[in-house]
């Protein structure tokens, strides 16, 4: 059972990538982390990959921080509600709910199978919304706080039709949930990331990833913590009067074309 006076967060998909770092930064701001995944390992990809080969929760522990992890598969509304229901009746409490697991499948219209567009929107939309449905009364107590890890494919296309209309539907779900969470100062909203370095991100080519530098306004590449600290302050009391917002955290790839 947590302290009285430590929050408790859930983040999805935090065993790699972005959602590890996330759950790493909420954890150095005093916060008990419950990793939800579906593996405890972290992978590595053949770019990017973790300082550590810790899965996230024994890596929160070793900085001298208090996580757990459930396995779970955001993809189906079982896991979803084992996920909230595990991390509830450990700790008792939830203050903040960060959607953040997604997936990427290859393919466009004619080539992606209808099982494969599925899946994608399964686990990167249909996953928030459950997440949120069941974290939602346990929120509406502690005056909580949502976090979506959309993308910047959200207001573009290019990613495939699956992913840009998964982040595109959780971009605007996190407008509504706000809405109508907000009488209970329920805040929800979302971070739209660009290029970050990520094992994600073995699927993309070099000429793909340095089309994705050149289309970043900033001389570097983005970073998990990058995002994670945007999420942090979100989910803080600093964000305490921000609801409903999409926060791009691209380094400027949203504010021009490339060409």
């Amino acid at each position: 059972m947590s302290s009285s006076d430590e929050r408790v967060a859930i983040v999805t998909g935090a065993s790699t990538g972005i959602g590890r770092a996330i759950a790493l930064e909420l954890a150095d701001d005093d916060t008990r982390v419950v990793v939800g995944d579906v593996r405890e390992q972290p992978k590595t990809g053949s770019r990017y990959g973790p300082e550590s080969e810790r899965p996230t929760h024994r890596e929160i522990e070793a900085r001298g921080g208090t996580a757990s992890f459930v396995r779970a598969d955001v993809g189906t509304v079982g896991g979803c509600r084992t996920l909230i229901e595990r991390a509830v009746d450990s700790d008792g409490r939830l203050d903040v709910l960060v959607n953040n697991a997604g997936i990427h499948v290859e393919g466009g219209l004619e080539e992606l199978e209808p099982e494969r567009w599925r899946r994608v929107i399964d686990v990167n939309l249909s996953g928030s919304f459950y997440c949120s449905k069941f974290a939602a009364p346990f929120l509406r107590e502690r005056a909580g706080s949502i976090v979506n890890v959309a993308s910047v494919h959200a207001i573009e296309g290019g990613a495939g039709p699956a992913y840009a209309s998964s982040k595109a539907g959780l971009a605007n779900l996190t407008r509504d949930l706000a809405a109508e969470l907000g009488t209970d100062d329920v805040r929800v909203n979302a971070v739209c990331p660009g290029f970050v370095k990520t094992p994600r991100q073995d699927y993309l080519s070099d000429e793909d990833v340095e089309r994705s530098r050149e289309q970043t306004v900033l001389s570097r590449l983005g970073e998990p913590e990058d995002v994670a600290k945007a999420v942090s302050f979100l989910a803080s009391a600093d964000a305490s009067w921000i609801t409903g917002e999409t926060l791009f955290v691209d380094g400027g790839w949203t504010a021009h074309r490339g060409v």
